[in-house]
C-alpha cells in the first residue's frame, strides 16, 4: 500500500513539472529575439508561461492523486486481499472510460495511451535499476524519465501534435518498437506459462498500433502537393474500402485468431503443439506458422485501427492545406485584379505610364543585357526588389482580412481530399488567369516607353519583374482584392506608376537595413557602407543608389548572386562574392 501511494505522489509530481515545462515552452519558444528588449519579454513571457503552466499541472497532479487514492490503490489493495469482486468492478469502471476517450479522440489518447505504457514501463525499469543506487545523480534518472514522459504525454493531448513533428515521432517509434521487442523477448522465457501464451498477442497488439501511430505521422509530415494529393486519395479509398467491413468483424477475427493462439500454447498437449490450427500439418514448420500467426495478428490490429486514429491527422493535414490553397486563390484574385487596373490605367493615360523609364534604365544599366540575350537574374532580381521598394512608399490604407477558409460541414478523409482538389485545381487555374494580365500589363507599360539602346523584350521582362515585387509582394494585391470584392476603397491606380526617388530611396534604405539585421550583419558594417540613411541639406538621392540597396537586399536573401562591394552576413566571408545567380523576375513558381 505504501508503494502504491509512494507511485501516486510520483506521478503527481512529474504531471506539475511537465505542465511547468510545456508552459515555458509554448509561451517563449519560437518566438524571434533581437535585442534586449525581445529578451527580456521572453524571459518574461517564459516565467509566465512556467506559473501558468505549473499551476495546471498542480491541478491535474492533485486531480490524479486524488483518482489514484479512490480507486487504484483500493483496487490493489482488493486484489491482493483477494476480493476480486470488487477489484473487477474498479477495472470494468476504467475500462468504460478508456473505451469512451478512445471512441471519441482516438487520434489523441491511442498516442499518448502507447507514451503513457512504453514510457511507464521504462520508468519502472529505470526505478528498479537504478532506485536503490548510493549516487543521487543515477537515483534522479528515474525521476527525469518520469517528468519526460508526462511532458510527451501532455504535449499529446493537449495540443495533439507530438506525432507531426518531424524528428521526436520516429525516436519515439523506435524505442517503443525495440521496448516491444524487449518485452516479447521476455514473455516468451518466462517461468509462468500463461505469460508465455500471451506473448504474441501482447507484441501483435503492440505492433499494430505502432504501425498505426507511423501512419499518423506520415499524414502530420506530408506536404500534400497535388500529386501526393492524387496518390494519398487512391490509397485511402483502397483501405477505405478495406475496412468498410464493420470493425466488429475485423475485431472478432483477431479474437478468434488470438484465443486460438492462446489456447495452443497454453495447453499443447491438446493442439499438437502448433500455434494454429491448420489441417494437416502437425509440427511442421511451426516457426513459420508462428510467423504468419503473429502476421496475421498485427495485420488485424492496423486494419482496426489505422482508419480512426489516422482519420484525425489526416483532416487536421487536408483542413490546413485546404486554408492555404484558398488563401492562394484569393491572392491571386487580388493579382488578377491589380494587373487588370494597371493594364486599364496604362492603356488610358501613356503619358503617366512613361514615368517607368528612368526606372528600366537604371536597371539595365546596374546589369546590362547584350542585344539578342535574354535578360539577366540579376537584372530581374533588382527590378522586383525595387518593386517591393515602391510598394512600401504606397499608402493606401490596410486591407480588410481575408477571412480563415474552412471545409464547410463534418466531412469524411476521402469528401475532404475530394475537396483540397478541387482547390488545387481552382488555384492553378487562378493563378493561370493572374499571369496572362500580368503579361498584359507588362506589354502596355513598356509600349509606351521609348528606349533606344534598350530591346523591346528586355524592356518587357524588366517591367514584368517590377509590377510581380509591386503587386505580389506589398499590400497591393491584398488591397485589390479587397476591393475586387467590395470590401474596400478603389485606390489610386497612378501612384502605382509614379516613382518620387527621396521616397523610394528611404524605403529602400529601410528594408535593406531590416534584411541585413535579421541576416545577422554587423550593424555597423552596414552604417559604414551605406550611411545612416539621412539626407543632408541640399543634397538629392539618386536612382543608381536604390538600385544598389536593391541589388544589396536581394544579395541578403539569395547569398549564391554577386554583389561587388555589397556588405555580407558572416558566413559570406569577408567582402567576397558568390558565384551563382538565382533568378528574380515575372511571377513566383
Amino acid at each position: 500500500m505504501d508503494e502504491s501511494s509512494d507511485v501516486g505522489a510520483d506521478l503527481g509530481l512529474y504531471v506539475t513539472a511537465a505542465g511547468g515545462l510545456l508552459g515555458v515552452w509554448h509561451a517563449a519558444g519560437g518566438r524571434e529575439v533581437d535585442g534586449f528588449a525581445d529578451v527580456a519579454l521572453t524571459a518574461l513571457a517564459g516565467v509566465l508561461g512556467a506559473f501558468g503552466g505549473l499551476l495546471l499541472g498542480l491541478l491535474v497532479g492533485v486531480a490524479l492523486l486524488v483518482v489514484h487514492s479512490v480507486t487504484v490503490a483500493p483496487a490493489v489493495g482488493w486484489w491482493r486481499h483477494r476480493r476480486f469482486g470488487r477489484a473487477a468492478l474498479v477495472v470494468l469502471a476504467w475500462a468504460t472510460v478508456i473505451t469512451a476517450l478512445l471512441w471519441w479522440w482516438p487520434d489523441r489518447f491511442l498516442p499518448a495511451g502507447l507514451i503513457m505504457g512504453f514510457g511507464g514501463w521504462s520508468v519502472f525499469l529505470a526505478r528498479r535499476r537504478f532506485g536503490e543506487s548510493e549516487h543521487l545523480a543515477a537515483r534522479a534518472v528515474p525521476h527525469l524519465g518520469g517528468v519526460a514522459v508526462a511532458t510527451l504525454v501532455g504535449e499529446q493531448l493537449v495540443f495533439g501534435n507530438l506525432l507531426s513533428t518531424t524528428y521526436v515521432a520516429p525516436v519515439l517509434l523506435l524505442i517503443m518498437a525495440w521496448l516491444s521487442w524487449c518485452g516479447w523477448r521476455t514473455m516468451r522465457t518466462s517461468r509462468r506459462i500463461t505469460v508465455r501464451a500471451a506473448a504474441d498477442i501482447v507484441w501483435s497488439v503492440q505492433l499494430g498500433l505502432l504501425l498505426s501511430l507511423a501512419l499518423v505521422w506520415l499524414a502530420g509530415v506530408l506536404s500534400l502537393t497535388p500529386t501526393q494529393v492524387t496518390a494519398t486519395r487512391a490509397v485511402l479509398e483502397r483501405v477505405q474500402a478495406l475496412t468498410g467491413v464493420h470493425w466488429a468483424y475485423w475485431l472478432t477475427a483477431y479474437t478468434a485468431i488470438a484465443v486460438s493462439s492462446f489456447l495452443v500454447l497454453r495447453w499443447p498437449q491438446r493442439f499438437g503443439e502448433v500455434r494454429l490450427p491448420v489441417l494437416g500439418v502437425l509440427n511442421t514448420g511451426k516457426r513459420t506458422l508462428a510467423g504468419v500467426n503473429i502476421g496475421l495478428m498485427v495485420a488485424l490490429v492496423f486494419t482496426i485501427t489505422a482508419v480512426p486514429v489516422s482519420e484525425g491527422a489526416w483532416k487536421r493535414q487536408v483542413e490546413e492545406r485546404y486554408a492555404l490553397e484558398t488563401r492562394q486563390v484569393q491572392r491571386s484574385e487580388g493579382e488578377e485584379a491589380a494587373y487588370e487596373q494597371i493594364h486599364q490605367y496604362v492603356t488610358a493615360n501613356r503619358r503617366g505610364a512613361a514615368r517607368l523609364k528612368p526606372l528600366v534604365v537604371a536597371v539595365h544599366e546596374a546589369a546590362p543585357t547584350e542585344p539578342g540575350q535574354p535578360v539577366s537574374d540579376s537584372g530581374l532580381a533588382i527590378a522586383r526588389q525595387l518593386g517591393r521598394f515602391q510598394a512600401a512608399t504606397l499608402h493606401l490604407g490596410d486591407p480588410r482580412p481575408a477571412p480563415v477558409a474552412v471545409l464547410s460541414g463534418d466531412p469524411d478523409v476521402s469528401e475532404a481530399f475530394a475537396a483540397l482538389d478541387e482547390a488545387q485545381r481552382a488555384r492553378s487555374q487562378q493563378e493561370t488567369r493572374s499571369g496572362r494580365f500580368a503579361d498584359a500589363a507588362a506589354a502596355a507599360v513598356a509600349s509606351t516607353l521609348d528606349i533606344p539602346d534598350i530591346g523591346r523584350s528586355e524592356v518587357v521582362h524588366i517591367v514584368k519583374a517590377y509590377l510581380g515585387g509591386l503587386v505580389e509582394e506589398g499590400r497591393v494585391r491584398d488591397l485589390l482584392q479587397s476591393w475586387a470584392a467590395g470590401e474596400s476603397v478603389r485606390p489610386a491606380i497612378s501612384h502605382l506608376v509614379s516613382i518620387d526617388v527621396p521616397a523610394l530611396y528611404d524605403a529602400a534604405y529601410d528594408l535593406a537595413r531590416r534584411a541585413a539585421v535579421r541576416a545577422g550583419v554587423d550593424v555597423w558594417a552596414f552604417n559604414a557602407t551605406y550611411g545612416l540613411g539621412l539626407t543632408m541639406p541640399g543634397e538629392s538621392r539618386q536612382l543608381s543608389e536604390v538600385v544598389i540597396l536593391a541589388r544589396q537586399t536581394h544579395h541578403l536573401t539569395d547569398r549564391g548572386s554577386p554583389c561587388p562591394g555589397c556588405v555580407h552576413p558572416p558566413e559570406g566571408g569577408g567582402t567576397q562574392t558568390g558565384g551563382g545567380t538565382s533568378g528574380g523576375g515575372g511571377r513566383r513558381g
